[in-house]
């Protein structure tokens, strides 16, 4: 490698970091002309969690997007040895998953629908044809297994050298047992690194550091949540005659995994509560480093290990290993801009997939660094979901222990997290769980799903179906269809853009107009340079300088960055995060109006006080700004309350209600409700590669308004396809479903017309008022998603491995007109 004294004086980025994301990083920026690109490793490279990684490499991941990465990962490492005559050790012998259950057989099915809408081939298997491939894994408990044969394992530290190699031909660089000591800033800007060899001058830095990022960046004042877990595999002796093509074996339901290694077997779990490491730091001589191997608390895991593979009872294990590997508080990396510090990038918390995630997670970080953005949508990964709580050692430290079982456990919709719980309450929380609210945890808050009085304990079933809360959901959503409902939204963001530049500055990133009168309300998104959907909020104009951004609670951080990222440094604004200021009191349904009515004395009619208009009123004995609006397309308000008061308005509201018949509802609710309305979720039905257009929210679009971000797309785009885009946003309805028996619509189902593909489903669930199976699809058809074209006959969903007719139409099936909400 490089020496020390060389170390140049400038360098056009830096990355910090030795690992094999940083040394893919690297090597795409080299492949993108990026010459001189530095790489700082504190001791040698991949001698942190990269060495002792099992170095399997998948390809089915959540999202389209994240899957498309993944497969580029599976090409690069059949191409790196080629490219660059170091061996990587890739072979390509599949993956082999098997179900112990019902529930994880029919994830399988539809993982193998998934993987074909995504052009990747794989198989269903019988226990008989499990037992053919792999002799000596017992299988009769096993209901069925799911091979994809194109995926692969690969040796770590010979790839790491082979990306290292092909990098520093393109004339990057790389520096050994060099410390980076802290980043240096002008203005919050990064202007260079500073290092134990010297300070090296750049605008751009990348901190791709492994378990180390996190106290590293929180010295600089940066959030990058994650700690390192004790991670244990052993592996035994030699087997004879063992095919060297075996596939990899993953048990999900046991937490197992194993892999064919030089002629042994390479046998690793992911024990549901598991060990922090490194508590106290790291070691500063950690190098190539093993830990103490705890067989106390592997022992339950080395039962199953021995349980399955009942031959091993005759083998010798050759090694039994531990190692640290670093996981986040939701089991996703955080990559992309850092949105404390302009000019600093992360790619860290690989949660054990460092390896299969290293090609496209460097890919994208190049991208990222040269172009401003990345080429695949990345929103479930962003940095910028991180909040400044989650620098907390000790928070992180408690949530470790549980997520790495997270990573290898079986999941459902409703699977709830048990550790570091109760951190962040919204002012009515107990309040909330005396009425009986059973809550889940998001980004630390304590948010309320549904309300069982009488059960007020998490189910642990688990179902992709239906749930043991779902007749409580169901009255929850009748209430609000034929009386009312109360939901508690309070840790939705809140954000105060105020100045006389905020007008300019929220216009720049959002498609409408919101330069309008004060008092009014405007749903909006904020756009990339692509025209893609980077926020779906409402933003309410309350004085001629202020405006009130409300948006989901993921989103708090990443809407701050996005204003600032593309404000212009003249417009003289300031954004005030009142997430916690406001208390935000939501009321759906016909009895809304007589109940708030009851309690003021403005007046809240339909002429006085409409559809998305907003006013300041009085409240029982407080001031509320009420918003009329409903994301579930019921008469509703939002009511925006200083938290000092949110408990006392509360109380009155419950008071008066009762003779109305309101009730409590959640976030289920509210989720049911939203898909028959085919409101869109983001993250799940719109995101950064998708435009309004694209997604039929053309409506919030003023393509005559000043130059805003992204518009010149949008404009090419509307003068193209007008609002019948190749790609689109539809409503479905499964015919035939029930909600008891399904069949259940959840993500990513592949749907056809005839028999050719023709898009997937982004979100589903039951719909309680208009009693049906009803999601949210993005279809294609190069001719133009058109009314006509989706009333044509031949539309199916695949579910499981079966088709089922559907009902397929731009509007919704719920109120398609609005006149419930507008009424």
């Amino acid at each position: 490698m490089t020496t020390p004294n060389s170390l140049p004086q400038t360098a056009p980025a830096v990355i910090i970091g030795g690992g094999i994301i940083g040394v893919s990083t690297l090597y795409h920026l080299a492949k993108k002309g990026v010459e001189g690109a530095v790489l700082l490793e504190r001791k040698q490279l991949a001698s942190g969690t990269t060495w002792h990684a099992a170095g399997i490499v998948g390809q089915l991941r959540e999202s389209s997007a994240q899957t498309e990465l993944s497969k580029y990962t599976a090409r690069l490492f059949t191409e790196l040895e080629i490219e660059t005559g170091q061996a990587t050790g890739y072979k390509q012998n599949g993956t082999l998953h098997l179900a112990l259950s019902d529930i994880r057989a029919e994830q399988l099915r539809r993982n193998h629908d998934h993987a074909a809408r995504m052009k990747i081939d794989s198989r269903l298997l019988t226990g008989e044809e499990i037992n053919d491939l792999w002799p000596l894994v017992d299988t009769s408990d096993v209901h069925c297994g799911f091979l994809v044969p194109s995926n692969g394992q690969v040796n770590p530290l010979d790839v790491t050298q082979a990306l290292a190699k092909g990098a520093k031909a393109r004339g990057c660089k790389i520096f050994e047992n060099t410390k980076a000591i802290r980043i240096l800033t002008r203005d919050g800007k990064v202007v260079g690194v500073d290092t134990d060899q010297g300070v090296i001058a750049t605008e751009k830095v990348l901190l791709a550091a492994g378990m180390w990022s996190l106290r590293f960046a929180a010295e600089h004042g940066v959030t990058v949540p994650l700690h390192a877990a004790e991670h244990f595999y052993i592996l035994t002796e030699a087997i004879p005659d063992l095919p060297r093509t075996l596939p990899g074996l993953v048990v999900l339901e046991e937490r197992l995994y194993t892999k064919e290694d030089a002629g042994k077997l390479l046998i690793g779990g992911f024990e549901a509560r598991g060990k922090a490491w490194g508590r106290d730091g790291i070691p500063e001589s950690f190098e190539f480093d093993e830990l103490p191997f705890d067989m106390e608390h592997v022992e339950p895991v080395l039962e199953k290990f021995f349980t399955r593979f009942p031959a091993l009872e005759t083998m010798g294990i050759q090694t039994f290993f531990n190692g640290p590997e670093s996981f986040t508080p939701d089991g996703r990396p955080y990559i992309g801009p850092a949105p404390e510090m302009p000019g600093l990038f992360i790619a860290a918390g690989m949660n054990s997939n460092g390896i299969l995630n290293s090609g496209g997670v460097g890919l994208t970080m190049a991208n990222w660094m040269t172009e401003g953005q990345p080429a695949r949508g990345v929103a479930s990964m962003l940095a910028a979901r991180a909040h400044p709580f989650q620098k907390n050692k000790a928070y992180n430290a408690e949530r470790v222990t549980e997520a790495i079982g997270l990573h290898w456990g079986l999941h459902w919709p409703g699977r709830q997290i048990e550790t570091a719980r109760g951190v962040r309450r919204v002012p009515l929380h107990d309040r909330l769980l005396s009425a009986g609210a059973l809550m889940a945890e998001r980004i630390g808050w304590e948010v309320p799903m549904y309300f069982d009085a009488a059960n007020p304990v998490w189910p642990e079933r688990a179902s992709l179906g239906w749930q043991d809360w779902s007749v409580r959901v169901k009255e929850e959503c009748i209430a609000a269809r034929d009386q009312a409902v109360l939901i508690d939204q309070s840790m939705y963001g809140k954000l105060l853009v105020q100045g006389p530049g905020a007008v300019a500055a929220l216009n720049h990133v959002s498609g409408a107009e919101l330069d309008v009168a004060v008092g009014t309300s405007v749903y909006t998104q904020f756009l990339n340079e692509k025209g893609g959907i980077e926020a779906d909020v409402t933003i309410t104009r309350i004085s001629s300088e202020q405006f009130m951004v409300v948006t989901g609670h993921p989103s708090q951080i990443r809407d701050q960055a996005h204003i600032r990222a593309h404000a212009d440094p003249a417009w003289r604004f300031e954004i005030f995060d009142a997430t916690s200021a406001y208390g935000l009191l939501t009321i759906h349904g016909p009895q809304s109006r007589a109940i708030l009515q009851t309690l003021s004395e403005d007046n809240l009619s339909n002429e006085a006080f409409p559809f998305g208009a907003a006013r300041e009123i009085d409240l029982a004995f407080a001031r509320v700004w009420a918003i009329r609006r409903s994301f579930l397309g019921e008469l509703g308000y939002e009511l925006l309350v200083s938290s000092e008061f949110t408990a006392h308005l509360y109380d009155e509201i419950m008071r008066v209600g009762a003779a109305h018949g309101l009730r409590h509802a959640g976030m289920f609710a509210l989720g049911a409700c939203r898909l028959e309305k085919a409101f869109r979720h983001l993250g799940h039905d719109i995101g950064e590669e998708d435009t309004p257009y694209e997604t039929g929210l053309g409506f919030a679009v003023k393509l005559s308004k000043a130059n805003f971000v992204g518009r010149e797309t949008l404009a090419r785009q509307k003068a193209t396809y007008g609002t019948a885009t190749p790609h689109r946003t539809v409503s479905m309805m499964v015919e035939g479903a029930s909600a008891e028996t399904g069949p259940y619509l959840i993500h990513n189902e592949p749907v056809f017309k005839n028999d050719a593909l023709v898009g997937h489903v982004t979100s589903g669930g039951w719909g309680w008022r208009v009693n049906a199976m009803v999601g949210l699809a993005s279809l294609h058809n190069e001719g133009g998603v058109t009314k006509d074209w989706l009333e044509e006959a031949g539309f199916h969903v695949q579910i499981a491995g079966r088709l089922y007719p559907i009902r397929v139409q731009l509007g919704a099936f719920y109120d398609p007109a609005g006149a419930i909400m507008r009424g």
